[in-house]
């Protein structure tokens, strides 16, 4: 049942789950003076919330929002609250119960992660993960309680490094020109993983929100990671701003199971500085 960690309306949740957080962490050494890059791309526009239904095969299977929820300081820092959660609907409930949360929190004007925070209830197994990170150092504190026992550890991430549901809004904010690859330092579980997302070719998709002209997306990971002999994620989004991700399908040995968007709601842009309200604002 660990689909519900790729399927719930984050097209990277799975790396958050299923990425181990053993492996090693890349040694870079701290810039001597840091400075915050400055972020032209429209920033994430507050208020906007999708609805997914997540299916294996013809069978509903659970619910997932994606929501951009507001604004808040975080270590001095202003930053965008991103919220993602499953659930299993209740037939699913009966053999497998899911109820799982995941929360980012986006540096304004580098769009970079400043904090994530992950909440897993499964089965019988429940978990919580939380990372800080201090983009100064390029440093990192990851701490996770599992069935009550706590455990944590640190060390030093790349510049501007994105936690795995901040990076899906970082690559939603690039311009995706079909035959091209965007590239992201991915952290998850203490593992910092190079990620490539390559945009293959124009679909048009049907999902149970409507009919959407999209771009087709595959994200790949370089080396060792989550889709080592455990499958393939394909995404759809929207072909203009604010490239909605309409379909999130992940095939696994036994089938493939999809996250299908129901309903969608904008939110209003807001400008980094003051965040106030921005010029530009688009719908899909």
């Amino acid at each position: 049942m660990k689909f519900f960690r790729w399927a719930p309306g984050l097209w990277l949740l799975g790396l958050g789950g299923a990425a181990r957080g053993e492996g090693p962490v890349p040694s870079t050494a701290p810039a001597l003076v840091f400075q915050w890059r400055q972020e032209t791309a429209p920033p994430p526009a507050v208020g906007e919330s999708i609805l997914y239904v997540i299916k294996y095969g013809f069978l509903s299977a659970g619910s997932a929002t994606l929501e951009v929820t507001s604004t808040a300081p975080v270590a001095g820092r202003s930053a965008y609250h991103l919220l993602s959660e499953a659930r299993t609907n209740a037939g699913m409930d009966a053999f497998f119960k899911v109820r799982d949360k995941n929360e980012s929190w986006v540096d304004a004007q580098s769009l970079c992660s400043l904090r994530f925070r992950q909440d897993l209830r499964e089965g019988k197994t429940t978990r919580r993960v939380e990372t800080v990170y201090d983009h100064p150092e390029q440093r990192f504190l990851y701490r996770k309680w599992k069935n009550g026992k706590e455990s944590s550890r640190d060390g030093s991430v790349p510049p501007f490094v994105q936690d795995v549901l901040s990076a899906l809004y970082y690559i939603r904010s690039r311009p995706l020109e079909i035959g091209r690859e965007y590239a992201v330092d991915a952290n998850s579980g203490a593992t910092t993983w190079p990620l490539v997302v390559r945009v293959l070719r124009r679909e048009s998709v049907r999902v149970p929100a409507g009919r959407f002209q999209c771009l087709r997306l595959e994200p790949v990971l370089a080396g060792e990671g989550i889709f080592q002999a455990k499958g393939r994620l394909e995404v759809w989004v929207t072909e203009d701003f604010p490239h909605v991700p309409v379909l999130l399908r992940s095939k696994v040995m036994v089938g493939s199971f999809d996250a299908e968007m129901k309903d969608y709601r904008p939110g209003v842009p807001l400008s980094p500085s003051g965040m106030g309200p921005s010029m530009a604002a688009s719908t899909p």
